[in-house]
């Protein structure tokens, strides 16, 4: 699997429009965004990005976090 395709469907997965970049030593090195898809990858990975995001969902991590 490429890794546009991958870091599409892991923003469709996890309903989230960013996603942070780690290096090796897992140190963030970046963010990759659903425009940087939009803009450098293809049209049919960005749809399918936008469409898992678009999804109603449960309760998000922040609404758990705040929860505590």
């Amino acid at each position: 699997m490429k890794e546009v395709e991958h870091v599409a469907e892991n923003m469709a997965e996890l309903q989230v429009r960013r996603l942070p970049v780690m290096n090796r030593d897992k140190r963030l090195v970046g963010i990759v965004s659903l425009g940087d898809l939009a803009t450098h990858g293809s049209l049919p990975k960005t749809a399918k990005a936008l469409h898992g995001i678009s999804q109603p969902g449960g309760e998000h991590n922040q609404s758990r976090a705040a929860a505590r």
